[in-house]
């Protein structure tokens, strides 16, 4: 129960950010300044850097797929990604639920095909079925942008932390 409510605070603080700045590459930056500094200052025992190297395991083809998802091949070429709308909770953990699973999926798959290299290959496979699942009705999805932003600031808070 703590984790969401973690979880929330760290999506309003983004949110916020994000619209002082009108900029997701400066809010970006700025978390992932903001983590290294915290993760330099406060030395990480040998559990937690496993537990951030899961969590950037398991994040980085979750991210890749949903935004992957977004893509419009027909308005791509025309400078335009995403929608921006409301979505209701159901929506909400049907995106997230997706996007781990597509992640599961494509850990799974990079440790049967590409073993010496799991990370590479889960992106690789999440970046697969990302743009075939673009390709589908679930890309009319609302609001995968959205989620696939704020888990993007948790990955990068992540690897933050786990530089140094």
């Amino acid at each position: 129960m703590k984790i969401l409510f973690i979880l929330a605070f760290f999506s309003v603080i983004m949110y916020i950010v994000t619209k002082k700045f009108h900029s997701k590459i400066v809010t970006g930056g700025i978390i992932f300044l903001l983590f290294s500094v915290l993760g330099y200052a406060i030395p990480l025992s040998e559990s937690n850097a496993i537990l951030l190297d899961r969590i950037i395991s398991n994040l980085a083809p979750a991210v890749l797929f949903l935004f992957l998802l977004d893509i419009d091949p027909k308005r791509l070429l025309k400078h335009g990604i995403g929608c921006s709308c409301k979505m209701g909770a159901k929506r909400y953990w049907f995106i997230l639920l997706s996007a781990f699973g597509a992640s599961f999926l494509a850990q799974v798959l990079a440790y049967r095909f590409l073993p010496l290299h799991p990370l590479r290959g889960a992106l690789l496979f999440a970046a697969a079925m990302g743009i075939s699942a673009s390709l589908s009705p679930m890309r009319k999805l609302c609001g995968t942008e959205d989620v696939a932003t704020t888990m993007f600031y948790l990955l990068l808070a992540a690897v933050g932390m786990r530089i140094f």
